[in-house]
């Protein structure tokens, strides 16, 4: 049956794919590549810009970031800010599927929501999206226990479906952000019969009921998701959603090539503009360069990001045990300083971000205090004082990094930054999925990432440096424990009081940022190009890629 299903899914690519029309066909490029579109595992930007095209939450967030209803047509909270009830559209339909049968298709109830946050709280799924609900709906952690022991679990309490359109969600503790936490990919809604269907392959045939549906996906070479036609949601004039008949993602991982077929008209939209091509098409105040304007139109926006090398802190990991930069909070404090941030900011990103010092990026700094000015002799001071004078006896570091260039022309002005305080670096590059990958396990010392936020709330940074967060269940990949960051977190969240909340996440945040488990780099600024002729392109601090209400006029 498996062969012949795959045969059959052949068949209708190259059939379907021989209809594909240019000019209702969105083409991206996805330079770094996807490894998975199942919402349980969608903790990267490439595939959650995919899987938005294909699945829907109860809620999402508009284009002035506030929670809005998707899949629940409304909701109420009671006074204690535990109990959320959300009721269903009763209009909606899964993308349709060998995996229902003669059916093809059916209704989305109740049942697939707890089905689906269930799934992420079962340990088998090995979701890096369980810290989400782990610690926050009743009974969710003995849920989490059972089925890590192989037990019949049941239902979590803290999920009750009332009726086949009312889902009731009972949290542990109070949580004002909780409906954020349901705009998050992984509160996506999935049905059971597609997940035990495909089993272990789930992630390259998903089906949800987004505005796509999956057409075909050539590993490593190209993915089309073609219109869903039953799509449950209509614009402001009755009018069928989406306009785009099919969205064709390639992976061109050398980011010139990518750049050349941006010119050539050959890609629709530039996700991103590595800092080789910035400094020509931008200027250094980050606009259009004169000879491109009227060929390209910019999107920009400040990103809700921080990017970052994460420094490994437990020694109880080979990789942080032989690490020095686990054993040395001086040499952490070091490297930060060590670093010209606004020159790396002017010269090599041309404005495409904001310096970083701290955790929060602008919009969510809770005071001016900037911490991590460049100032090589005091980096050299700390070294010193840490048994490293001018870098002697200093083991070399290896720095792990993405393939993406802007990374790496980052790293690379790094690498000679350190070098002049004597520190030595190497700077080792891997596909994005392997590293994320590593860095899960905990397997490096030092890596380059960033976060994205998933909510418009400082919460969901500071969460990072929370101890029961802990990857690979959680997204303190730093694995940093701090009792008293721990406690302020604990205070801040089940405080409705704003100014004592901000308070408490102050000073968390300096908490953090003197310990420095990371080193701290810059915050984005989101920059996206795309030719005259697409319109209802859209940017948000998210860095969301919503392609519903887009289409192509020439």
């Amino acid at each position: 049956m498996g062969a012949l299903l795959l045969l059959a899914l052949l068949v209708q690519g190259c059939g379907e794919h021989a209809k594909l029309n240019e000019a209702e066909t969105l083409r991206y490029n996805e330079p770094s590549g996807i490894a998975s579109l199942d919402p349980a595992q969608a903790s990267y930007q490439a595939a959650i810009w995919a899987g938005t095209q294909l699945f829907n939450g109860l809620v999402e967030f508009d284009s002035l970031l506030r929670p809005t209803p998707a899949l629940a047509v409304r909701w109420s909270v009671d006074s204690t800010l535990r109990r959320w009830r959300f009721v269903l559209r009763k209009d909606v339909w899964f993308h349709e599927d060998p995996c229902f049968g003669s059916q093809r298709s059916r209704r989305c109830t109740a049942e697939d929501v707890r089905y689906s946050i269930e799934r992420i709280l079962d340990a088998r799924t090995r979701s890096p999206g369980l810290w989400v609900f782990l610690d926050r709906l009743e009974g969710a952690r003995e849920f989490h226990d059972a089925t890590r022991r192989g037990d019949n679990p049941g239902h979590c309490r803290g999920i009750r479906v009332l009726d086949d359109t009312t889902v009731e969600f009972v949290l542990s503790h109070p949580f004002a952000p909780f409906l954020s936490l349901l705009a998050m990919p992984y509160a996506w809604i999935v049905p059971r019969e597609a997940v035990e269907y495909y089993g272990d392959r789930f992630g390259e045939h998903p089906v949800g009921t987004g505005p796509f549906r999956i057409g075909w996906w050539k590993q490593d070479r190209e993915l089309v998701l073609l219109r869903n036609d039953r799509y449950w949601r209509r614009d402001e004039n009755g009018g069928r959603l989406p306009y785009l008949r099919a969205v064709q993602i390639s992976f061109i991982r050398d980011q010139r090539t990518e750049f050349a077929e941006f010119r050539r008209g050959h890609l629709d939209l530039l996700t991103s503009l590595d800092p080789a091509f910035a400094a020509v098409v931008l200027q250094l105040d980050g606009t259009l360069c004169p000879a491109y304007r009227g060929r390209f139109r910019l999107l920009t926006a400040p990103a809700l990001s921080t990017e970052y090398y994460g420094i490994l802190l437990d020694t109880t990991l080979a990789a942080g045990k032989t690490s020095v930069l686990a054993h040395s909070r001086l040499v952490r404090q070091a490297l930060n300083y060590a670093i010209d941030r606004e020159r790396i900011v002017r010269y090599v990103l041309r404005g495409t971000a904001v310096p970083a010092h701290g955790v929060l990026p602008p919009a969510f700094r809770i005071e001016q205090t900037e911490c991590y000015r460049y100032d090589p002799d005091r980096a050299r001071r700390l070294l010193a004082e840490a048994g490293f004078p001018e870098g002697k006896g200093l083991p070399s570091l290896r720095l792990v990094l993405g393939t993406s260039v802007r990374s790496l022309s980052v790293a690379e002005v790094v690498q000679q930054q350190w070098a002049e305080i004597g520190v030595r670096v190497e700077l080792q590059q891997v596909e994005f999925p392997r590293l994320l990958a590593m860095v899960r396990a905990g397997e490096l010392a030092l890596w380059r990432t960033s976060w994205v936020a998933d909510y418009p709330d400082a919460e969901n940074f500071l969460a990072l440096f929370v101890s029961s967060n802990l990857a690979p269940n959680g997204p303190n990949t730093t694995r940093y424990r701090n009792d008293r960051a721990d406690a302020l977190y604990r205070s801040a969240i089940a405080t409705g009081d704003t100014a004592v909340q901000r308070k408490r996440y102050r000073e968390m945040e300096r908490i953090v940022v003197d310990d420095a488990p990371w080193v701290f780099l810059y915050h984005g600024r989101l920059v996206r190009l795309v030719h005259p002729f697409v319109e209802g392109m859209r940017l948000d601090p998210l860095d969301r890629l919503v392609l519903e209400r887009v289409r192509k006029r020439r």
